[in-house]
């Protein structure tokens, strides 16, 4: 039986390896996989960055600008639980209840689903409010 080719666009399966190998060797006994919280704030980040509503903000001290910025994560926990503290920049106008209930959805889908960790807690910090670039709003002239 031949496999079809594969290219960029198309998935490969992924069989998984069996728990016990033929000489007799249980997959726990093999070692074990330490996730760091360095990858569980980048994760979280972007899974917040992602998220519809929130945005990017130039960051400028003194009037340089240093590029942009979007969310920032600090994590930390304990065993296979984590906490985790997010300051988001959202877009204005849009309801900020909303778009933070889809940024805790999102990023502790996305931080459960890749790393494994349960999300003990999340707190969400809205540290900006921004208007997206775009086309500059009418203005009227009363005469």
């Amino acid at each position: 039986m031949s496999t079809p080719a594969s290219d960029a666009t198309t998935p490969v399966p992924v069989v998984a390896s069996p728990s016990v190998r033929a000489d007799g060797d249980e997959a726990g006994e093999r070692g074990r996989l330490d996730i760091s919280f360095g990858v569980v704030r980048r994760i979280a980040e972007h899974a917040a960055d992602s998220t519809e509503g929130t945005v990017r903000t130039e960051r400028r001290v003194a009037g340089l600008g240093f590029g942009e910025a979007g969310a920032s994560a600090k994590v930390s926990g304990y065993g296979d639980q984590v906490d985790v503290r997010l300051e988001v920049p959202l877009a204005y106008p849009a309801p900020i209840a909303l778009t933070v209930d889809a940024v805790r959805g999102n990023v502790r889908e996305r931080v459960q689903t890749l790393t494994g960790y349960a999300v003990r807690s999340l707190d969400v910090t809205v540290s900006a409010l921004s208007v997206p670039a775009g086309p500059a709003a009418p203005t009227s002239r009363v005469q």
